[in-house]
């Protein structure tokens, strides 16, 4: 008995001290900020509102981190996450956070000690955020960005006719009213989600070969991140800015070493369902483009190609109806190393 009680008090000053350690357990950086727990999602860690800047181990960030315009964002961002109710994506408030945070995440781009950071805003409030108003149809009223508005057809009117006049693919107008990407079927009274990409720049895509990702923003706003492989050491994808010039399904392939024309589904195509060219006066270099894959080795995040962005053939295909044809709305393109 006496070596049972022994062990029970033993046990009982072990708990005591787990339990304190535990619930004190702050850790501080080099200079002094309190960092909280890391938000696992399964709501055994931190909050789901918690903002970036002090969530999942990492300091707050700083003015000296970040440029000012970014810093300012992203601490809005971060007051209006924590005061949008249990569901943020899903609030009135989510075009204002997106917009905001999609301010934030070219400052974190290749900057040393950012890329965990990058991650995480994109994991946990860029995606989910461009999900909820990219592919999915829930209309959004009085948007305080102006990027959305509901728009109501009229008698004579079709999906891409429509479309065409807010710079939109008929392929995103489809998907955002929850129709086939192809469906001509409207009837006169219908509210259709539209966003208003002739006012607010058109599209843009950065894409970064060190990472091998393509970032997809519509009307400023990010939409959604896609793996891509690059060109091969021998055939590097070359860096810079531009544009896209046309906008191709199922394309014919021109093979780079014997010049001979390949059609679509023929023995031999590798280009996958679409093809974005861009601008070779603005990039120095012609033949450059992002396309899909269906030759050997289709893995991403490998330098690979013949100098074009590769995608996964399904990633190659949304993307291509997300975007509009470039005499619709432009598409500008940064390469990154």
């Amino acid at each position: 008995m006496r070596f049972l009680l022994i062990l029970v008090i033993i046990g009982g000053v072990v708990g005591g001290w787990w339990y304190y350690h535990k619930k004190h357990q702050l850790a501080a950086t080099d200079g002094g900020d309190l960092v909280l727990a890391p938000n696992t999602g399964d709501g055994s860690g931190g909050s789901s509102t918690t903002g970036l800047s002090t969530a999942g181990g990492m300091p707050t960030l700083t003015a000296a981190e970040l440029p000012a315009d970014a810093k300012r964002a992203l601490d809005q961002a971060d007051a209006l996450w924590s005061q949008s109710g249990p569901d943020p994506v899903t609030s009135d408030k989510a075009t204002t956070l997106a917009a905001l945070y999609s301010q934030v995440l070219p400052a974190l781009y290749n900057q040393p000690g950012m890329h965990e950071r990058e991650i995480r805003l994109v994991n946990e409030r860029l995606a989910p955020l461009g999900t909820a108003l990219f592919f999915t149809k829930t209309r959004i009223l009085n948007d305080p960005t102006g990027t959305f508005a509901v728009y109501t057809a009229v008698a004579g009117e079709n999906p891409d006719g429509i479309a065409k006049k807010f710079g939109m693919s008929r392929e995103l107008l489809n998907r955002l009213r929850g129709r086939d990407i192809n469906d001509s079927k409207l009837n006169p009274g219908d509210t259709l989600k539209v966003v208003n990409l002739k006012d607010k720049g058109g599209f843009s895509l950065h894409i970064d070969k060190g990472d091998y990702i393509l970032d997809c923003y519509v009307a400023g706003i990010f939409a959604k991140r896609y793996a891509c492989s690059v060109g091969a050491k021998e055939s590097p994808t070359p860096v810079g800015h531009s544009h896209l010039t046309d906008r191709s399904w199922h394309p014919d392939w021109t093979h780079p070493v014997t010049h001979q024309v390949i059609h679509y589904d023929e023995p031999g195509h590798i280009l996958g369902p679409m093809w974005l060219p861009l601008n070779a006066d603005e990039l120095g270099q012609a033949g450059i483009g992002i396309h899909g894959y269906t030759g050997e080795n289709p893995k991403m995040g490998i330098m690979a190609s013949n100098g074009c962005i590769r995608l996964q053939n399904q990633d190659a295909e949304e993307l291509y109806q997300t975007l509009s044809h470039p005499a619709r709305a432009p598409t500008a393109v940064e390469i990154a190393e």
